[in-house]
């Protein structure tokens, strides 16, 4: 009976340990149970909300896009208090449905940080936004928006479109400066080439498309971007496309809306193809108030659809139409474009001097470039302005020395009537 003294005098001196493995056991039952569930959630609940913050955090930045915080905007007096916030919640909103960036709500999680402050002046709003990079606490960007308040919801509605359209591609431009070399990097530069009118600009272009499209052939947005870059000549230069080329664009711009069919740009940019490439200014149409259906403050869907007005439709409506969206806001290439429509549509009702004036300050503001050249020497001939018609023509001719009237690219007049009074100013000019 030895062992079995033993083993009593064992449990007795052991007594504490086994309580521990007792309660040990017994609490395991309690987790697997139905009961342990609920103390597992209860328990575990702080820490699993600060893992999803973290999962957050990582996605966002995994994803490669530009981070960005949105501070409450600010404003001295109680109405620009509140109008500031308003005009925030707005933005905010805008911004959460834009593709290219990332809105956070954490500014520990940001690259950027957004900080705008309203003053109202009787029937006047003027809203200064500025950008600073949270790597470097650097602000590198500010602008000034300006607006009539006649009605107090369009008043937010316009600064809204401007001001999310500034982020838009501000953010895109700083972001392209990082050097990391990943895609969302190299898609940025990418948007800093389309926005530019700069011809050395778009000819780096060429490397950074290809080194994208063999990372993701399948991304819409890259896809809409290279049929954009393919429309090099209708933005930035004056030789017609051949059908070839059209319907390569064309089914680059498809394959874009095919991988996403709510892109405000892939239908802008299908809607920027079928005015400027085919003439068709029904498709058009269709296409920029699609982009408008998708995201109702789209800065680029409201410009080109006042473009649309000025060569196709009611043309003073057109005029003012892009008169009231050319804002800072918008890309150089764009904002090019509208001041040469601008322009163009002036020209159109017989206003030369006043097509001078604007093809003057599109010149005056972004250099040589060529539509721009064109359509001030075609406003200038008609104007009976020899001096600057003649300058312009043999602008024109250092840059292309065998340009003439035959070889180059319609403008999307859509009556031949006003076709034809274009390019009588551009004969007149001095051009063959």
């Amino acid at each position: 009976m030895d062992w079995i003294t033993l083993i009593i005098n064992w449990f007795d001196k052991n007594e504490s340990v086994l309580s521990g493995v007792a309660a040990f056991i017994a609490i395991i039952a309690l987790l697997l149970s139905p009961l342990g569930g609920n103390f597992k959630s209860l328990f575990f609940k702080s820490k699993k909300k600060t893992k999803q913050g973290v999962a957050s955090a990582s996605n966002a930045r995994q994803a490669g896009k530009p981070t960005i915080y949105i501070e409450p905007f600010t404003g001295s007096s109680n109405d620009e208090s509140s109008f500031a916030h308003q005009i925030n919640e707005e933005v905010r909103r805008a911004m959460a449905n834009l593709t290219g960036s990332v809105l956070v709500t954490d500014v520990a999680l940001a690259d950027y940080i957004a900080r705008a402050n309203v003053v109202l002046n009787e029937s006047r709003c003027r809203v200064t936004l500025r950008l600073q990079d949270q790597h470097n606490n650097e602000d590198f960007w500010s602008a000034r928006f300006e607006a009539t308040i006649d009605d107090r919801l369009e008043t937010i509605d316009q600064l809204n479109s401007q001001l999310s359209s500034a982020l838009r591609i501000e953010l895109r431009k700083r972001f392209a400066l990082r050097n990391d070399g990943d895609f969302e990097t190299n898609l940025s530069k990418l948007t800093v080439v389309i926005c530019s009118v700069d011809e050395a600009v778009w000819d780096s272009g060429t490397v950074i498309v290809d080194e994208l499209l063999a990372e993701q052939p399948e991304h819409a947005m890259l896809q809409g971007m290279f049929g954009f870059f393919l429309q090099r000549e209708l933005l930035i230069g004056c030789r017609l496309l051949d059908q070839e080329q059209l319907t390569k664009v064309e089914n680059i711009i498809q394959k874009s809306l095919d991988l996403n069919r709510n892109s405000d740009f892939g239908y802008w940019v299908m809607g920027y193809f079928l005015l400027y490439g085919r003439l068709d200014h029904a498709g058009a149409n269709r296409n920029f108030q699609r982009s408008i259906e998708i995201n109702p403050f789209y800065g680029l869907g409201q410009l080109y659809l006042g473009q649309l007005e000025v060569f196709g439709g009611e043309t003073t409506k057109g005029i003012e139409l892009c008169k009231k969206k050319l804002t800072i806001g918008e890309s150089d290439v764009s904002t090019c474009q509208t001041m040469q429509a601008i322009a163009a549509g002036e020209l159109k009702l017989g206003n030369f001097d006043t097509a001078t004036e604007w093809a003057e300050r599109a010149l005056h503001r972004f250099g040589n470039v060529t539509p721009t050249l064109i359509v001030l020497a075609a406003a200038a001939g008609l104007a009976g302005n020899d001096e600057v018609a003649q300058r312009t023509i043999e602008s024109l001719k250092e840059k292309h020395s065998e340009i003439s009237i035959d070889t180059m690219r319609r403008w999307p007049y859509k009556d031949d009537v006003d076709w034809q009074l274009f390019t009588s100013g551009l004969r007149k000019a001095g051009l063959g």
